[in-house]
């Protein structure tokens, strides 16, 4: 019997597709392997571009940026003429926690100020750090989240805590200069030229019980609130007055019970106090438990 030939095929014969010659393949898996291996060397080279573009240096004992000012430039001001009880000592520091660690922005300096016991000494600050980041924004591809982690609670949160604590450990005092410390923040910290334009808050920690007895009625509040437009109007407010502008104030009002001055019209006066200067109070938040 004849064999039919395939209709499809020009001989006549069933064909089979035919695969590519041995050396087109090989040709086929080098380009395919080259290829990949420019993606991944162009997506390592895009990574450390990157990541030296987000590369900020920092000062190893502040860590500070070094070529830029901080992002914020925050002052703690705690005055400790007075002992604070272990149930106002917490709650000053769950506030201090939450305002510095929660809502500081990386690369923010913190300084802390203690009110001194004496009113002729221009207060300095006893720490000043840069809040590096805890790395909760850092990519793991071409950074290192862990790293900052770790300077971030050792360098930074540790020192910044234990230095806190001791500050409010402080001994009681006769005087509170909070006029001057205050003051003190202003010429030291705010007004340094490097530090124009850039955001700054301001966190007070105190009774706000002014007592420099020496200076007249103005300067002891122990005596009763004073009328702000007499203040302002007095020889002492020209000594103590600082350039306050754009700085947001947080109060922590300590709370003493035995001391029937303090209340709303003394917190005006602080309000009246910080206004004129230039400065706005944002928070006052009492701290009782005496």
């Amino acid at each position: 019997m004849p064999l039919r030939s395939n209709p499809r095929s020009p001989s006549g014969r069933g064909s089979l597709r035919q695969a590519p010659p041995r050396g087109g393949r090989s040709l086929l898996a080098i380009a395919v392997a080259v290829a990949l291996l420019a993606a991944l060397v162009g997506a390592a080279i895009g990574a450390y571009v990157l990541s030296e573009r987000m590369y900020v240096a920092t000062d190893p004992d502040t860590l500070c940026p070094v070529d830029e000012p901080p992002a914020e430039v925050v002052a703690v001001v705690l005055d400790m003429s007075d002992r604070l009880t272990e149930v106002q000592l917490l709650s000053v520091r769950n506030h201090l926690n939450r305002l510095m660690y929660a809502e500081l922005p990386r690369f923010a300096r913190v300084e802390a100020y203690a009110v001194q016991g004496r009113a002729g000494v221009v207060a300095e600050p006893v720490i000043g750090l840069c809040n590096p980041g805890k790395g909760d924004d850092l990519n793991r591809i071409y950074q290192n989240p862990q790293l900052a982690r770790k300077r971030w609670e050792q360098d930074f949160s540790a020192v910044l805590s234990v230095t806190l604590d001791e500050l409010l450990a402080a001994p009681d005092s006769a005087s509170s200069p909070i006029f001057e410390a205050i003051q003190a923040v202003a010429v030291r910290s705010f007004n340094k030229p490097e530090y124009d334009g850039v955001p700054k808050r301001l966190i007070v920690v105190s009774d706000l019980l002014q007592n420099v007895p020496a200076k007249g009625n103005a300067a002891s509040h122990y005596r009763g609130v004073p009328d702000f437009d007499e203040f302002k109007a007095s020889p002492y407010f020209a000594q103590v007055r600082a350039d306050l502008s754009a700085v947001r104030v947080h109060l922590f009002y300590m709370n003493r019970s035995d001391q029937s001055v303090q209340g709303a019209a003394h917190i005006r006066f602080w309000e009246s106090y910080f206004g004129t200067q230039g400065a706005t109070v944002m928070t006052v938040d009492r701290i009782f438990g005496d």
